[in-house]
Parts: C-alpha cells; structure tokens; sequence
C-alpha cells in the first residue's frame, strides 16, 4: 500500500510504522510503502495500515491533519468462484 504524506513528515512516519512491525520504505519524497507482514489477508492490512496513521496523526496535534499523510488507493483483488454454477 501506498501513503502520500507531507516530504517533512515522511521519515517521521517511516519510523512510527517500522516501530508497529510494518515494512515501510520512502518511494518518494513524498510517499511511503508499507506493508503488514502479519496480516491475514489485504483488507486486514488496509483496516491496519489505516489505523496507524490515525494514531500516527492523534500522537502529532501539532501537524495540520490537512492531508498530512493518507492511504492512496490500491485496486482490491476481486475473486468470483465462477467454478460453482448449480446444474
């Protein structure tokens, strides 16, 4: 997952994310990619990842919330059973 987050905010953010256990790596000056290596599943990681950075931005009232970091979006994998059509 990708996070779009203010260039003097990225390594702070970079740090909070690899305390919690996540990979996180600056793909830019101003995005990060993070993933959860625990999760069970990617919408598991997106509710993680999402939660972090509330926290992330709660722990910082002297940041502007303004877009000061958030989660792009990431296209879902949508699976259809189409194997299982009843006769």
């Amino acid at each position: 997952m990708r996070i779009k987050v203010r260039p003097e905010a990225r390594e702070e953010l970079l740090q909070f994310l690899r305390r919690a256990d996540c990979q996180a790596e600056a793909e830019d000056d101003s995005t990060v990619v993070v993933s959860i290596p625990a999760a069970l599943g990617e919408e598991q990681a997106r509710m993680e990842v999402d939660l972090y950075l509330k926290a992330w931005q709660a722990s910082h009232p002297d940041v502007e919330l303004e877009v000061e970091a958030h989660l792009l979006d990431t296209p879902r994998s949508r699976v259809t059973d189409e194997g299982s059509t009843a006769d």
